[in-house]
């Protein structure tokens, strides 16, 4: 339920416009809860635009975005609106909207596939969750395997684990994907016992 470009032909002519998912038809026996559905939209797309005036400011003091975790870290605060304002089912829409549609690159450039352009504002959304304290104790690409296990920053124990392996033994890539599925498997036993 967001808004989305669609390409149309006027005169011959192939533009781009904001469409609606949703559509009113009349006599469907399902106006009001078009109506609703509707005005939900509008007010996701309110929204969105209110977010890119945001992380434009926050752009400005960080010229170099790339691999940069505390750029990352900031957008991703504003992007917790997803939370606040009960639109988590939406945030699949809601960042290709942002990323892909309207401002890519302040989401890693324009993508090809629109299915990649949603990467950047997820990983954002789930490094805003971390602590901030916590941010400075792995690189971009650490926290970039670390946050494909979606849910890690609420144990915090795991995080801190993980993190210390991070530092210790400088794993990225698959090791630190590896490291993770066994140090969460072994905190469970621990908790089972």
């Amino acid at each position: 339920m967001v808004v989305r470009k669609k390409k149309i032909k006027i005169n011959g002519k192939e533009i781009e416009v904001d469409v609606f998912d949703t559509s009113l038809i009349p006599g469907s026996g399902t106006e009001e809860e078009s109506i609703e559905c509707l005005l939900k939209e509008e007010e996701i797309e309110k929204k969105i635009k209110s977010t890119i005036e945001k992380i434009k400011k926050i752009s400005e003091n960080h010229p170099n975005k790339h691999k940069n975790t505390l750029y990352y870290y900031e957008v991703g605060q504003v992007l917790r609106f997803v939370d606040k304002e009960q639109f988590t089912d939406e945030r699949g829409k809601i960042w290709h909207r942002l990323a892909y549609d309207l401002e890519p690159e302040l989401f890693g450039g324009k993508k090809e596939n629109p299915n990649e352009a949603k990467r950047h504002p997820e990983f954002m959304y789930l490094l805003g969750k971390v602590d901030k304290k916590y941010l400075r104790k792995a690189n971009w690409d650490q926290w970039y395997e670390i946050l494909k296990f979606k849910d890690i920053y609420k144990d915090k124990d795991l995080l801190v684990q993980v993190l210390s392996e991070c530092t210790n033994n400088n794993l990225s890539g698959i090791p630190l994907r590896n490291k993770i599925k066994q140090l969460r498997k072994s905190m469970k036993r621990q908790n089972a016992k």
